[in-house]
């Protein structure tokens, strides 16, 4: 036994200081042969998951209950060590040396291809990557992840926001939580410990469900990371994407591991490189150490780097042990790296039915039915109210020295961060104005010891102009209380003045928060303002401005209204959110009051306001009061949700989201309008895997009953006849912006599909600038426009942020138009 120690460079000495408890502390540091630590080397009790990992120090500590264990101890590139030990009531330090791997090169029998060996061994993985996939049906398990961000480099301001952040750790955070996963993607996960240093009373924003990342998965999916899904190495279609060579194999134990390269074929094609190991015989996954850099298209972040190691739990089926995620940061000035560590242990697992059979075991049902409903996550509210001495007992990573530092730096501070004098200093910082905050994002000032926040326009909201009113100066600020770091109440005064017009406009909003948790919330809102025919805001008033004085075109069309304006909404049950609104105007018809435009003043006449409409001879309505009532009901079917003690955060669904809308004039208090308006709408988010992602939108109305209405009462469509384009699902890009609106019925389809790289990355220049081809398809018919048609296709993500498409359109068979919008396209 002494030579064995020996062979394998292990220094063991037991202290004899007797431990207060059950169980024994075993500690200390995995090192390679030059003494070098190993950071995030995994170490686990032989026939269990109970592990843990070590630190970037290289130091480990586990608590372990008296008895005999063989400890696994292993690293990518190194060969693994086990180590019988008898654990009795006493700390005990094991400082393991790893060394290297050997790898074995057998004989290669090259074939007349010249194919690498690695590509059988490939094949075999994928010929199994289902039944390894599918191989159990349900489980549970404890989930500890640690997530730590560091900034070498940060900007003073970032687009006129001045940044009061420091350089250091700005975010270091540990959680606890219980996961339980059944097939086909059922996720329950409940946090019961949650720790943010520097905050006592903030939440973890780590989350297990997040980290369940498979190779065994034809496509792992990044969100924010990158639009597109990568390819596995071992998925159905891997061999299009990967080149393979055998490194070499390992023996541990009684399995053989094959260790391959795996190699892009193509420098930006949506696909991994780095090493997976591949067990020989059962050609499961034994580990992966794999990384994406920016050749493959991620966004924000230099490169990602994905460590897993997977261990035995039962019946030989092997789970994830330990995984890693490391980052490199360098965007918009910020630079630094970040970590996320995940360690799953105490599996509980229930096997396919079929596997189960095959094998041999009885196989009972882990979950009872109706045990997995739609919250993915919840936080207990005591979460983040465990002491020191709860987390030193069930932190399976010991902390290193700069996160100690951390945690007592920031811990000491924490009484002054929130003191009035700190927060008010930091403000003196960041209140700080430039000549940004004019041209983007607008003035934010900020006393954050109140909670409290204020926006002021930047200087294309504050100057406008139109033909209605001429030069306009429009202040607008928004006032912000917020509680805890929610807001409670908006206020939001603007005044407007005319200067051609010669007309003075006000009106001011308050909104209250009842209840963030079911987004609760109202407001009323009432003044003298003006307002577009269409309420959705067809055209901005920096584009209209441009189009008025540079092309002396007039789209914006403009009413006044008096009036006082309710406003309600909230989410009934789980998916399922109401909207209401009962508003009380007098309309007054508005005339053209300027004539001014720096070009075209000789060749152009600006169009009256009176919108032209092909189902009205006139637009003209003169003064009109109107009582209206709307409500609408929105429909998340299946709608997954995240539950915080203080918050809820809705999350995608599967299936499309359906809008209910009715609005109803009311001829009462002198109100002379008299109509019913329903509509239906159906709108979905799609992802279709290498192939791009995209949307659609469909949505059918009909006016009920059209007694008594004006032109502003009509459904309006959103048309653009710009060349600055926005790109909204529900935006036409050459339908003009009255011309189709309806007090009939009316049907609507638009469909976008972004290619996220599908073609262009395959092209090695124009692939390495990470355009992206998207289209467009668009349907109306109305009783005046039968059959429009409108198509598109164009490039995004030009410069980053910009998009240029082509459009053309058609109605009923004859060319509409046709021209190349730009816009807005991250």
């Amino acid at each position: 036994m002494h030579s064995f120690f020996k062979s394998l460079l292990v220094g063991l000495l037991l202290i004899g200081s007797f431990f207060n408890g059950e169980a024994a502390e075993l500690f200390g540091t995995v090192t390679d042969q030059k003494g070098e630590p190993l950071p995030y080397a995994t170490l686990y009790l032989q026939n269990t998951t109970i592990g843990t990992t070590t630190n970037i120090e290289g130091k480990y500590s586990i608590e372990l209950a008296p008895g005999d264990y063989v400890l696994i101890y292993q690293y990518v590139g190194y060969k693994k060590q086990e180590i019988p030990l008898k654990v009795d009531h006493r700390r005990i330090l094991l400082n393991v040396v790893l060394e290297p791997e050997v790898l074995e090169l057998q004989e290669v029998v090259v074939t007349a291809t010249g194919e690498d060996p690695a590509y059988a061994v490939i094949r075999e993985a994928i010929s199994k990557r289902k039944y390894h996939l599918e191989e159990v049906e349900a489980y549970n398990c404890k989930v500890y992840i640690k997530g730590m961000q560091t900034l070498d480099e940060k900007p003073d301001q970032v687009l006129g926001v001045n940044i009061p952040l420091d350089t250091g750790i700005v975010y270091l955070s540990e959680s606890v939580s219980e996961l339980s996963v059944a097939q086909p993607d059922k996720i329950k996960e409940v946090m019961i410990s949650s720790k943010v240093s520097g905050s006592h009373s903030a939440f973890s924003y780590n989350q297990g469900s997040q980290m369940l990342i498979s190779f065994y998965d034809n496509l792992l999916t990044f969100p924010g990371l990158s639009e597109r899904g990568f390819v596995s190495p071992i998925a159905n279609n891997a061999m299009m994407f990967y080149d393979y060579k055998l490194e070499g194999t390992i023996m541990e134990s009684e399995h053989l591991v094959n260790k391959i390269k795996v190699i892009p074929k193509r420098k930006n094609d949506p696909s991994f490189q780095g090493f997976i190991y591949i067990m020989e015989d059962s050609w499961r996954i034994h580990s992966v150490d794999l990384k994406l850099t920016k050749e493959h298209q991620i966004e924000f972040i230099d490169q990602v780097n994905v460590y897993q190691v997977y261990a035995p739990v039962q019946n030989e089926v092997w789970m994830l042990l330990s995984q890693r995620f490391t980052y490199y940061l360098n965007v918009l000035g910020f630079r630094g790296n970040g970590n996320f560590v995940g360690i799953h242990s105490e599996y509980q697992i229930q096997l396919n039915e079929e596997v189960a059979n095959s094998k041999g075991v009885s196989n009972s049902q882990l979950f009872a039915d109706g045990y997995f409903d739609n919250e993915v996550l919840k936080i207990e509210k005591e979460a983040n109210q465990r002491d020191k001495e709860y987390w030193e007992d069930v932190r399976p990573i010991p902390l290193t020295k700069i996160e100690k530092v951390d945690y007592l730096w920031k811990d000491s501070l924490q009484v002054l961060m929130e003191s009035k004098s700190y927060k008010d200093s930091v403000d003196k910082y960041a209140n700080k104005f430039n000549i940004e905050n004019l041209l983007i994002g607008g003035y934010f000032r900020q006393q954050s010891f109140k909670e409290q926040y204020f926006r002021f326009p930047t200087i294309h909201d504050l100057l406008q102009y139109n033909v209605v009113e001429g030069a306009v100066v429009n202040f607008k600020t928004v006032f912000t209380q917020e509680k805890d770091a929610i807001w409670k109440y908006k206020i939001t005064p603007t005044v407007r003045y005319g200067f051609s017009s010669d007309d003075f406009y006000y009106k001011v909003k308050f909104a209250y928060q009842f209840d963030p948790i079911k987004r609760t919330r109202t407001f009323i809102e009432g003044g003298k303002f003006v307002s577009q025919f269409n309420e959705d805001a067809p055209i901005s008033p920096l584009i209209n401005s441009f189009e008025t004085l540079v092309n002396r075109r007039s789209y914006m069309k403009l009413y006044e209204k008096t009036f006082a304006k309710l406003y309600y909404s909230s989410e009934v049950v789980n998916g399922i959110t109401w909207k209401a609104t009962l508003e009380y105007a007098r309309r007054n018809e508005l005339f053209n009051t300027a004539d001014y435009s720096f070009f075209y003043k000789e060749d152009r006449n600006f169009e009256p306001n009176a919108p032209m409409n092909a189902e009205l001879s006139s637009t003209s309505f003169g003064t009109s009061d109107a009582l209206i009532l709307g409500t609408s009901f929105y429909i998340k079917f299946g709608q997954k949700y995240i539950t915080r003690p203080d918050q809820k955060f809705n999350l995608d669904t599967p299936y499309p989201t359906l809008f209910v809308y009715y609005r109803k004039g009311i001829p009462v208090l002198g109100s002379d309008v008299d109509f019913d308006e329903v509509a239906l709408r159906v709108f979905k988010d799609v992802n279709y895997g290498l192939f791009g992602s995209g949307n659609y939108t469909a949505w059918v109305g009909a006016f009920l009953n059209d007694d008594e209405l004006t032109f502003i009462d009509y459904k309006h469509h959103m048309g653009n006849q710009s060349v600055f384009a926005n790109f909204g699902n529900d935006h036409n890009q050459l339908l003009d912006y009255y011309q189709f609106s309806t007090s009939g019925s009316w049907i609507g389809l638009h469909a976008d599909h972004h290619f996220n790289g599908f073609i262009l990355n395959k092209l090695p220049f124009i692939g390495k600038s990470k355009a992206q081809v998207v289209g467009t398809a668009r349907y109306l018919h109305t009783p005046a426009s039968s059959h429009y048609f409108e198509y598109g296709v164009g490039l995004e993500h030009l410069f980053k942020v910009l998009r240029v498409d082509f459009y053309g359109a058609s109605q009923d068979g004859s060319s509409y138009g046709y021209g190349f919008r730009v816009g807005l396209g991250f």
